[in-house]
């Protein structure tokens, strides 16, 4: 069979696949500091050239008016054949705090068969999953499917000019569906996940402004409202006591999660042992009539992530600032929501003090097919490798370009991907599994040739 021709391929090229991998964690490609911009184009190149180095046809850097996209194909199947558009991006996010990490985070290290890098799983690690599987294919069989590479430099700033880039190349981009391995969260190395549905997102800023300036806490305290207490109680409200957001109509569109569907999460390991063995907490919180896996993935969630105010003095500050997250699930509108919170400041805020709401960027809930052919395909890739059925999980996060291509492109995205929970996302120490990383490359050549079989 020339498919196990494609896997012989990747086991007599691991070694390069690893040593590869390195050199671009090496890369330090920050997106969010115009400072690391010639980093940037560094990956992006790096990027271009794997693609030509490995026979993909038409590899171009194409620009945006932020960070480039590298772009690729590999049409060997024709008209009638299936055309997967496989997603990356080669961004990452700053390492702060880098006294936190064991090791350099732009000098990759390997320790106990973990890659640990900035980056080494989010997501450059996943992007050169599939790009070595379509390699191990192109150089070892002929294999009638239609492949083509997006890979962006802009996810982590938030995908902020793919939108732009989707309109102005629809025509290259037609697919059939998208393959995205950035939505893993696999829960343990032997047990394969498959996701079909990511929540949306709206952020915003809200200043609480009081005094003109810092003033005096003893010539002012007791007549001059605080900008914190007003800040901190307002905070303190947007939940009751047992976790439910207090917005007006917040859970007024949400869907229900029907029987089948609860059956199903209740099965997931995400119980209450893994979640605090993961996050670390004394203890889980949240909508008590919900099990842990429908808090993350099928419940709507309101965060604050910042909180700024005072100074180690004693004065009544002028203002208090706040960042809010709110994740959102299937039907919820982020417009709609943020009608919702401005009519809650305005009700709730008191006159002792006036305020500004900056409302960042809005995306819906995103939910796909379990049942379609390509995620079948992939169901059965990911058994075959790992010797057991994937799980399906909905993830608490989101991805921008995922929302784009199903708007823009009209197409659906398979997602999967073989990273695992500890493996410390956006946080100091991240790594990569190796050798879940090599069974993930396995299951997508599989996955590939699930499609055309």
């Amino acid at each position: 069979m020339t498919q196990s021709l494609a896997l012989t391929y990747l086991e007599e090229h691991y070694d390069r696949f690893q040593g590869d991998l390195i050199d671009l964690l090496r890369i330090p490609s920050i997106s969010n500091d115009p400072a690391y911009k010639n980093e940037m184009d560094k990956a992006a190149n790096w990027l271009a050239n794997k693609l030509r180095s490995m026979g993909i046809n038409n590899v171009e850097i194409l620009p945006t008016a932020g960070h480039s996209v590298v772009y690729g194909e590999w049409l060997n199947g024709g008209a009638s054949a299936p055309t997967v558009l496989i997603y990356g991006h080669y961004d990452v996010q700053s390492p702060e705090p880098v006294d936190d990490w064991k090791s350099k985070p732009f000098e990759p290290v390997i320790r106990d068969e973990n890659l640990y890098a900035r980056g080494a799983s989010d997501m450059k690690g996943q992007t050169l999953a599939a790009v070595n599987a379509v390699e191990a294919i192109v150089k070892s069989e002929n294999l009638p499917i239609n492949i083509k590479f997006l890979i962006e430099g802009e996810e982590e700033i938030g995908s902020k000019h793919l939108n732009d880039f989707l309109i102005a190349h629809r025509e290259k981009l037609a697919c059939d569906f998208s393959l995205n391995t950035d939505a893993g969260g696999m829960p343990d190395a032997e047990t394969p996940s498959i996701c079909y549905s990511l929540r949306g997102g709206v952020g915003f800023k809200l200043e609480i402004y009081g005094p003109s300036q810092d003033i005096h806490s003893g010539e002012y305290g007791g007549v001059i409202q605080n900008p914190i207490h007003v800040l901190s109680k307002l905070i303190a409200d947007l939940h009751d006591e047992h976790g439910h957001v207090t917005l007006p109509g917040f859970y007024d569109k949400v869907r229900k999660i029907d029987e089948e569907e609860h059956a199903e999460l209740s099965k997931l390991p995400f119980d209450e042992a893994f979640l605090l063995k993961h996050s670390g907490a004394p203890a889980l919180w949240g909508e008590p009539e919900f099990i842990p896996a429908e808090r993350i993935g099928a419940r709507p969630t309101l965060e604050v992530v910042l909180f700024q105010a005072g100074q180690p003095k004693t004065a009544i500050p002028a203002k208090a600032v706040a960042g809010f997250s709110f994740r959102l699930v299937p039907d919820q509108d982020p417009n709609e929501v943020h009608r919702q919170f401005r009519q809650y400041l305005e009700t709730n805020l008191p006159p002792t003090v006036t305020w500004d709401l900056q409302f960042f960027i809005g995306n819906p809930a995103v939910i796909t097919n379990r049942k379609s052919p390509e995620v079948i395909a992939m169901k059965n890739a990911l058994q075959i490798i790992f010797g057991k059925e994937p799980i399906f999980q909905r993830s608490g996060g989101g991805i921008g370009a995922v929302l784009m291509f199903k708007e823009i492109l009209g197409v659906d995205s398979v997602l999967t991907g073989f990273s695992l929970y500890d493996d410390n996302f956006h946080g100091p120490n991240e790594k990569l599994h190796l050798p879940t990383w090599k069974k993930g490359m396995a299951a997508l050549v599989h996955f590939f040739h699930n499609l055309v079989n």
